[in-house]
């Protein structure tokens, strides 16, 4: 059994403030080659998340906001924003499920936001077909 509290919370927050890319993950899983990968991600405002989409190969991921806030974006393949949502207590938009060929990525607004991803494993990093220049 695992628990997850309030200090790993404040330490990933604390390792995210002090990442260069203002970001942290706490991997819940135990292994990289595990069938399913859950972990936790401290965002702070200012990190950047490239468009990109998990298509190669094909992941759906899902998140679910747990604290503060952020928006999501959806674009095409030239670059245009088509869908975004506040992702926050306040908007009622609190879980976001991303199919495998959807360019997407996100803008933080609060610091210290925290979300639960889920997706399939293994783990495999993101191929440059899967980046959008």
């Amino acid at each position: 059994m695992k628990i997850i509290g309030k200090e790993i919370i404040s330490q990933v927050h604390k390792q995210a403030g002090e990442s260069p890319r203002l970001r942290m993950n706490y991997n819940i899983h135990e292994s990289l080659e595990e069938d399913v990968h859950k972990l936790l991600n401290s965002l702070q405002p200012g990190t950047v998340m490239p468009i990109h989409r998990h298509l190669h190969p094909a992941k759906k991921e899902t998140f679910v906001l747990l604290q503060g806030a952020l928006e999501v974006r959806k674009y095409n393949d030239d670059k245009t924003i088509t869908e975004k949502y506040v992702m926050s207590r306040e908007s009622g938009n609190i879980i976001c499920e991303i199919m495998p060929d959807e360019w997407h990525s996100f803008e933080v607004l609060e610091s210290d936001t925290l979300i639960l991803e889920i997706k399939k494993g293994p783990y495999v990093p993101y191929q440059k077909v899967d980046l959008l220049k």
